[in-house]
């Protein structure tokens, strides 16, 4: 009966205590099975909506070009480029150098940060160059229809009133060429062309997004502070897109609500915008101001050195051990207590070193209510971590300190041990 309680306490201690190291290795197989859901999820709906969503774009004029009074821009390579030097500069912070032992040396790699910007700076020149060489292009007046030339593609320019103005005048740019071209009674696109209007939600999105980039290189606030951002603007994005599919359903083309570049603009958007950002920032730089400020006072005599108790003892209650600073005596063999006062549950203390990647001591498990000695082997002064193997949530630090001289229970000298540094098995012995 009593294995079967155990057996009871070890199952629910999984459920409500779980290795949580395990289950964040998980999480990335969560999320691609996640992403796949969402991908048939998809693709079942469109399946369902496949004859709503049939294509209603017009057919193509006589010749390939489209209507007068039209500029569609040409293929640009650039937006591909820059987000390259985008993400080299982020390359280069987040992977610093690092020493031998793996402390980082800089702030920035400077090889990738070479890289990236001499990326970004060719992209943003190559982008500029084109859109003023299809500028002038399209302000030619020898080119018909004022067709614009980019990237070896044709597209026709909207004709404005300063360019008909220009054609009346004598001597004007492009008076000679233009002489036939009227004014366009309406500001609205040839039958069966949509044009979307300007949208601020490219600019917002991005925004968003970057600072969730950062919040992964320099805290989880700006990821949270970023991802507010994104939400945002991809609720802004969809209400302006639906009003503009249905506005577009409805006439032929969107309504000048969402054309108008003052009427798009998120006015009382941009304040709270900047408002995350900066309560973001403020979160993550408070602590450097608080550090600073503490730098400024003078400091406090420090206590003398703690006092080391020649028989450590460290109990566990609760699943948490009842403290997370043990000090133990440094240079010699000694005895600790433990003291497992968790009825029907396992366990131990477990002593690495500080970075956890050796094993200096592992005691035998106990199950409580016990109180067990261990035979602790010699530990150098120094800091370690201790932990309880069957729970590694119960950890703290354990710090082996020079002893004091204080005298020892019983008299005489501290107790002797097992020393000449070799670590012997772990031993246990419970108390009656």
């Amino acid at each position: 009966m009593g294995d079967l309680i155990n057996a009871i306490f070890q199952f629910l201690q999984q459920l409500i205590l779980p290795n949580w190291p395990d289950l964040i290795a998980l999480l990335p197989w969560v999320l691609v099975a996640i992403v796949i859901l969402g991908l048939l999820g998809l693709a079942l709906a469109w399946r369902r909506t496949s004859r709503r969503n049939q294509s209603r774009v017009p057919k193509p004029l006589p010749g390939g070009a489209p209507p007068p009074g039209v500029h569609l821009p040409g293929p640009s390579r650039w937006p591909f480029v820059a987000p390259i030097g985008a993400a080299l500069l982020l390359f280069a912070l987040a992977l610093p150098p690092k020493d031998a032992s793996g402390n980082a040396t800089g702030l920035f790699n400077i090889q990738l940060l070479a890289l990236g910007l001499i990326v970004l700076l060719i992209s943003i020149a190559g982008w500029l160059y084109d859109a003023m060489r299809e500028w002038r292009a399209t302000a030619q007046p020898e080119l018909a229809h004022g067709t614009a030339v980019t990237g070896g593609t044709h597209a026709a320019v909207a004709l404005v009133p300063a360019t008909t103005a220009a054609a009346r005048r004598p001597g004007a740019f492009g008076a000679a060429a233009r002489p036939e071209v009227e004014e366009a009674e309406t500001v609205e696109p040839p039958p069966g062309v949509h044009l979307p209007g300007p949208s601020p939600w490219p600019f917002f999105a991005p925004i968003g997004a970057t600072i969730m980039l950062y919040g992964f290189i320099f805290s989880s606030v700006l990821i949270v502070g970023g991802l507010i951002l994104t939400i945002i603007a991809i609720i802004g994005w969809y209400l302006d897109a639906g009003h503009e599919y249905r506005t577009t359903e409805d006439v032929g083309h969107a309504v000048p609500a969402t054309r108008d570049p003052k009427r798009v603009w998120p006015r009382r958007l941009v304040p709270v915008y900047g408002a995350v950002i900066a309560i973001s920032f403020a979160i993550v730089l408070a602590p450097l101001g608080l550090s600073y400020l503490n730098s400024l006072t003078p400091v406090k005599a420090t206590p003398g050195a703690p006092k080391v108790p020649a028989v450590p003892a460290v109990a566990a209650k609760g699943v948490k051990f009842d403290t997370s600073n043990l000090i133990v005596p440094a240079g010699r063999p000694f005895d600790l207590t433990f003291n497992n006062n968790d009825a029907g549950v396992p366990h131990n203390v477990e002593i690495d070193t500080a970075d956890k990647s050796q094993i200096l001591f592992d005691g035998d498990v106990v199950t409580g209510v016990s109180t067990a000695t261990y035979n602790v082997p010699t530990l150098q002064a120094g800091t370690y971590y201790f932990l309880c193997k069957v729970h590694p949530s119960m950890n703290g630090t354990l710090t082996a300190a020079p002893e004091t001289g204080q005298p020892q229970p019983g008299g005489g000298a501290p107790p002797a041990g097992n020393g000449g540094g070799t670590t012997p098995a772990p031993q246990s012995s419970a108390a009656p």
